[in-house]
Order: C-alpha cells, then sequence, then structure tokens
C-alpha cells in the first residue's frame, strides 16, 4: 500500500532499459494536436453558455483561474515525464510516489470517465447532426461516430496525432476568426444596431451581477472543460526525444488553450447579454445569429462537431492506453498488456465494446439519469488532478536528483503545487454543495466504492501472493 519509490522496479531509466520500450512516434506538432484537440470539445463550445448564465462576464476570471491549476497539473506531468521515462502511461507515477491503491484507483476511474465521455461526445453529435439531416434517427449517427473513432485507432497514434493536429487547426481557426469578428463589431467597423462592449457589460449588471461569489460556481464545468489534458499525460510515453518534445508541446498547449478560451468568453459577454444566451445551444452561434451571421453560425455547428469527435479521437486513445497500464500493474487482466509493437488488440477492442454499450445505457436511460451519470466523470476529473500533483510533491521531495529540470508551467515548485491540490479538494467540496451537482457527485462516490471494493476483494490479494 505505501510508496515503492526505492523498490528497483522504480529506479527511473536504468529499470526502463531493460524493458521492451514502445515505439515513439509522436512530435511536437502531433503532441500539441492531441492535447488542443483532447482539450477544446464541446465542453466548451456548448458548456460555456451554461456557466456565463451563472456567473456573468466574470467568466473569464473563472477560466483564468482553472487554467492556472491547469497549467500546474501539465507542469507536474512534464517534469516528471521528461526525467523519468515510463513504459505506458503516467498511472506508473501515481502508483510510484503515491503507493499501488492510489495508482490503481486513478487507472480505472480514468478509464471509466473516458468510457462515459466518449458515449457522450457520441450521442451530442448526434443531436447536433440532426440540423442538417433530421430524418436519421440518432442512434444511427452515434454509432457511426463510434465506428469511426474505433477505425480512427487503428491505424495508430502516428496517424491519430496528425489528424488530431489537423482538426485542432480547424478549431483554433474558427475560434480566431469569432475573435476578430467581435473585435470588428465592438470597435463599430462592422455595423451593430446592439450595444456592444463595457457599455453593454455596465447596463446589464456589471462584471459580476450575481456576486464574486458565483465566479467559482461554474468552477466544475470549467475544468472539466479542460479535462482532455491527460490526453498529452497519456502520450508523453510515446513521443519523439521525450526531453525536448513534451515541454514544448505542453507550454503551446497550455497557453494556447487558455488564452483561446479567456478571449472567447470575454468576446461573448462583450456581445450579447450574459442572461440571453440559451444552455440548450451554443452560446457561439446564439450571438452569431443575434447579429444575423446565419452563415458563420452553420459553420461553428460544423465545428462543434468537428470538437466532438476531435475529443472522442483523443479521449479514446488515452483510455485505451489506461487499460495497457492497468494490465502492465496488474490492476486489470493481464491480456491486456501490451509490447509495445503493433496495435494493442485486446485493449481497443475492450475499450470499443464497452464504448458501444454506454450508446445501449443513452438510449434506454432517462436523457437525465445518463446526464448525471456521464456528469460523475467531472469529478473523477479532480480526483485525477489531485493525484497528478501529489505525484509530482512526491517525486520532487523525495526522488529528483540535482540538476534534473522541472517545468517553467510547474512555477513555484512544490508550493505551487500545494496550492493546487488544496484548491482541487476545496472547490471539489464546493461544487457538491451545488444542488444540481449534487446527483453526479452521488453517482462518483457510487463508482468510487465500487472500485475500491474491487481493490480490496479481489487486487489487494493478487498483489500480495504474488509479491
Amino acid at each position: 500500500m505505501g510508496s515503492k519509490v526505492g523498490h528497483p522496479r522504480y529506479k527511473g531509466k536504468s529499470s526502463f532499459k531493460k524493458r521492451t520500450k514502445p515505439r515513439r512516434t509522436l512530435g511536437v506538432i502531433g503532441l500539441t494536436g492531441l492535447g488542443i484537440g483532447g482539450i477544446i470539445g464541446a465542453g466548451f463550445f456548448l458548456g460555456s453558455g451554461i456557466i456565463i448564465r451563472q456567473v456573468g462576464p466574470g467568466i473569464v476570471f473563472t477560466y483564468l483561474l482553472a487554467g492556472v491549476i491547469l497549467a500546474q497539473v501539465m507542469g507536474s506531468i512534464t517534469s516528471m515525464a521528461i526525467n523519468v521515462p515510463v513504459r505506458s502511461s503516467y498511472q506508473e507515477y501515481i502508483e510510484n510516489y503515491l503507493g499501488n491503491f492510489a495508482g490503481f484507483f486513478l487507472g480505472w476511474a480514468v478509464f471509466i470517465s473516458g468510457v462515459l465521455s466518449i458515449g457522450s461526445e457520441a450521442v451530442a453529435m448526434a443531436v447536433y447532426s440532426k440540423t442538417w439531416f433530421s430524418s436519421i434517427p440518432l442512434g444511427i449517427y452515434a454509432l457511426v461516430y463510434v465506428l469511426i473513432i474505433i477505425a480512427l485507432n487503428l491505424f495508430g497514434v502516428a496517424n491519430l496525432g496528425k489528424t488530431e493536429a489537423g482538426m485542432s487547426v480547424i478549431k483554433t481557426a474558427v475560434l480566431l476568426a469569432f475573435i476578430v469578428t467581435t473585435g470588428l463589431i465592438v470597435s463599430h467597423f462592422l455595423f451593430s444596431p446592439h450595444p456592444t462592449g463595457w457599455k453593454l457589460i455596465q447596463s446589464n449588471g456589471g462584471i459580476f451581477p450575481k456576486g464574486v461569489g458565483a465566479l467559482f460556481k461554474g468552477m466544475l464545468i470549467v475544468i472539466y472543460s479542460y479535462a482532455g489534458v491527460t490526453t498529452v499525460a497519456m502520450a508523453t510515453s510515446r513521443t519523439r526525444d521525450p526531453k525536448d518534445t513534451v515541454p514544448e508541446a505542453a507550454f503551446i498547449t497550455t497557453v494556447g488553450v487558455v488564452g483561446l478560451y479567456a478571449i472567447s468568453v470575454a468576446s461573448l459577454v462583450l456581445l450579447v447579454r450574459y442572461n440571453y444566451l440559451s444552455p440548450h445551444q451554443s452560446p457561439f452561434v446564439t450571438a452569431l445569429n443575434f447579429y444575423h451571421m446565419t452563415w458563420f453560425s452553420w459553420i461553428f455547428n460544423g465545428v462543434i462537431l468537428i470538437a466532438s469527435f476531435s475529443v472522442m479521437a483523443g479521449t479514446f486513445y488515452a483510455t485505451e492506453w489506461m487499460l495497457i497500464s492497468m494490465a502492465l500493474r496488474k490492476g486489470a487482466p493481464p491480456w491486456f498488456r501490451h509490447s509495445g509493437k503493433g496495435r494493442p488488440f485486446p485493449a481497443l477492442i475492450a475499450t470499443a465494446v464497452l464504448v458501444l454499450m454506454t450508446l445501449v445505457l443513452a438510449f434506454l436511460l432517462p436523457r437525465t439519469v445518463y446526464t448525471d451519470l456521464t456528469a460523475a466523470s467531472s469529478y473523477f476529473s479532480f480526483i485525477n488532478w489531485l493525484l497528478i500533483l501529489l505525484a509530482f510533491i512526491a517525486w520532487h521531495k523525495r526522488v529528483r536528483k540535482p540538476g534534473q529540470v522541472v517545468s517553467r508551467l510547474a512555477f513555484g515548485a512544490p508550493y505551487g503545487a500545494w496550492i493546487m491540490a488544496a484548491a482541487i479538494v476545496v472547490l471539489g467540496i464546493y461544487s457538491a454543495t451545488i444542488h444540481k451537482f449534487q446527483l453526479a457527485f452521488f453517482v462518483f462516490l457510487v463508482l468510487s466504492l465500487v472500485i475500491l471494493a474491487f481493490w480490496l476483494f479481489f487486487v489487494r490479494r493478487n498483489l500480495r501472493t504474488t509479491g
């Protein structure tokens, strides 16, 4: 149960060299593409409207604050990745520095939330697709999208990285186009019959119309919109020249995503009053329709589909490799292990089957129940980030050698990581007191108890037997 840092199995590079090394195929562009592609998804393009209604124009600060936590998490995983190579995933760091149970819990938490997220994105994409072809059943859309994702992962991570990079360019370009359009409207280069800019904010209650405390109410959803950072963390073991590739890709991904999120939501509140945005439609589409830019809103709806597709691809990859990592660490059946050569078909097939099962649940369960089931993955994201920060703190204190580089994103190490870890705990507890999140929190607790029971009655006993 305790830390195994002193065991020869966890001696970093020396023991790593004795293993079969995985084929390293990702460069800076591929890893950055996986990062941006895995983070910017429907959780932002749709969820931002819900949070803006709850918080008001001050939502910009919510995204920036969550971005600070994101930077620490990315800096923590980057620092460990460039100094201590691992065979499969960052789950190894959690187990090595925080103990067997922590690594086991994180592995299954990421796997469960990944499967749920993929199913949720597929259902969301099906709903958006009916904008163009309403006669096709939702189930057909969702099934087709999942099958495409499975096929894409069959081609291998190198092609996935290139595909994600391409989709990331599209998503980034359309957000930049929206920001530029906002600038032209606010500066009166484009005619607007409506008040815009600071005057619009002042006339609707200022930056915090619902009080400064509202700043933290949407933090659960905002952090979930950043949750795809685990895609980068999962891919660090598959990169070429990790000491050069990982830090550069992590920095570009973090600064790029936080900047795009903050400026994009700022653009929204400069165009339309915060309470005008509908929780049932993308706030970007609502804003563009408000200014009669129907052609642009159609493009944005298409980009939302691309965003969801991109997140599905990255999440599937991360989920599949987490299962492999669990098998290598004796936390999952041994037939999911992978030597690093060829495609990991057992893990890929198992992940695919479970995702298809979530689609069945999506169309059998009442929509509110399924929504709460998938929303529980937000709390797993809290746990995921918390364990990464704690593992980094343990590595920095007990294992780090003189001269080993710490990522510039992990500023103030290790105290910055301590502060962000405490912030995550406080935010998680606070969100559980909000009525609309309580059922999701209950689902999270139930799933956590299932993981705990599996550990106590099966895995721990097996570890004791095998030594």
